[in-house]
């Protein structure tokens, strides 16, 4: 295994898209950082550099690269909540299951219900609460109840994987490839961030769009292939701090398989499963590139392909500077 403060080169994979990115990422940077100052995200030491090395606005500015910039603002506080509450349940919560479950709870109560519950800020701390009310608020106006109940599914899912994850950390019980694969498209957050492409363009999909076959291997697909190269960057991280949850890892124990055979691995699997994707979207093209809405919901599954390659290899997310030292074993 790696060790700590080693990073691997990235391997190449197969992305045939263009990069974008929106000409309104510097503005959102700067707005993020003021934005997540504000909420307290960020009182730890060194969080304010290791989030302006992250640069999130890029990673939204990147898959939504024609959203105005009140949009990108939105979007952007999204993720830099989800990835706070992923790190809270990851890190924090993960010795002690109870306030981990408390705290999926009280999300998606919030969600639900629109209305934040006084326990909520006990179980995710009075900032990050107060982030998730302020971007629920600011989004819950510009979508129908169906989209609501869709996204708010989408986001127990992600919750669900991440307590997945947080059971196989406390017991250390690494996952077996096929248990992976399928919990991983609920920890990568992918559908809810998918959901979020509406809102960004003012949009809702039609029903049929959703309900379409080819949709729905689309997005699963361009789920995958973003989870798995998010795999492939971050290895060396949860190889440093002793984490099983990776596909590179999967592949190493249960083919028994030297480590750079298991990455060529998961290049692999990444390659086929963007092949299938760009088989469905043609086949959508086909269809619908009639309908200016369902081009929208087509076309930002590609620009948050593309898009995620770019801000990984950008982001100081993976950096050796952002590698935790090891985990001590439970007393």
């Amino acid at each position: 295994m790696t060790h700590r403060g080693q990073l691997a080169a990235a391997p190449a994979v197969l992305c045939p898209f263009t990069p974008r990115i929106s000409p309104h990422a510097d503005a959102v940077q700067r707005w993020s950082l003021h934005w997540a100052t504000r909420h307290g995200l960020l009182d730890r030491p060194g969080a304010r550099a290791a989030f302006a090395r992250a640069r999130f606005a890029n990673l939204m500015c990147r898959a939504h690269p024609d959203a105005a910039e009140p949009e990108l603002r939105l979007a952007t506080a999204w993720l830099i909540s989800i990835f706070v509450l992923d790190d809270l349940l990851e890190r924090a919560l993960v010795r002690d299951p109870e306030p981990a479950r408390a705290a999926v709870t009280e999300v998606v109560r919030l969600l639900r219900d629109q209305q934040p519950a006084p326990i909520l800020g006990t179980a995710l701390g009075r900032p990050l609460a107060g982030a998730l009310s302020e971007v629920w608020k600011r989004t819950e106006p510009r979508v129908s109840p169906v989209w609501r109940e869709r996204f708010v599914g989408h986001v127990a899912d992600y919750l669900a994987g991440t307590l997945w994850e947080a059971g196989n950390r406390v017991a250390d019980r690494p996952p077996l490839l096929e248990e992976y694969r399928r919990m991983r498209h609920h920890s990568a957050a992918t559908d809810m961030f998918f959901d979020l492409i509406e809102p960004m363009h003012g949009v809702e999909l039609p029903a049929s769009l959703l309900e379409d076959p080819d949709f729905g291997t689309a997005r699963r697909t361009a789920g995958t292939v973003i989870g798995i190269f998010n795999d492939l960057i971050s290895w060396p991280k949860e190889a440093a701090v002793g984490d099983h949850h990776n596909i590179v890892f999967s592949f190493q124990r249960e083919q028994q398989l030297p480590l750079e055979e298991a990455v060529l691995a998961a290049v692999a699997e990444h390659d086929a499963r963007m092949v299938e994707f760009q088989v469905a979207r043609d086949r959508l093209e086909a269809r619908w590139w009639g309908d200016p809405t369902a081009v929208v919901g087509i076309t930002d599954l590609v620009h948050w392909i593309r898009g995620n390659v770019d801000w990984s290899l950008e982001s100081g997310r993976y950096t050796p500077e952002e590698i935790p030292a090891p985990r001590r074993p439970a007393d």
